[in-house]
């Protein structure tokens, strides 16, 4: 598929390490994602991973910045639609020993055969081999902030 004679390249789901960031107010990874979108990246955002993150974070700026992420140009929500995901969710969960959020992270990622983005390469590595076709993953990982040297 192309953009405007581009190709478009294949989309990130974004796992619950970074929606998680993102509802902190974590400059780097917020702006990763503003970098990601403006070079047409498509971002996926799993609902379960959202509702999670919002939880972990609970305010309402957390709130704010994660419509704000769902609203990019390149952003996507990934809802749970019927009881045929629902069932497909349940499968990769059981299988994984995953809990929901990482779960549907998974289970997108999975049907869609797209890369996760995350901070925390040792889950999805412990994970990747536990369904059909293997999970594939990149990890971001801030600059030190080595304020000292």
């Amino acid at each position: 598929m192309t953009e405007g004679g581009n190709p478009i390249p294949p989309p990130y789901v974004l796992d619950l390490s970074i929606l998680t960031e993102v509802a902190r107010g974590d400059a780097g990874v917020t702006g990763l994602l503003l970098i990601l979108d403006g070079r047409g990246q498509p971002l996926v955002l799993p609902v379960l991973a959202v509702l999670q993150a919002s939880l972990d974070a609970r305010t309402a700026d957390a709130d704010r910045a994660l419509r704000g992420i769902g609203r990019l140009e390149h952003a996507e929500f990934a809802p749970l639609r019927d009881a045929v995901q629902a069932a497909g969710l349940a499968s990769v969960i059981s299988r994984t020993g995953l809990d929901q959020a990482d779960g549907h992270v998974a289970y997108v990622a999975d049907v869609s055969v797209c890369r996760i983005l995350t901070m925390d390469a040792a889950k999805w590595r412990e994970h990747a081999e536990k369904l059909d076709k293997p999970l594939h993953f990149v990890e971001y990982a801030e600059p030190d902030d080595d304020t000292n040297a």
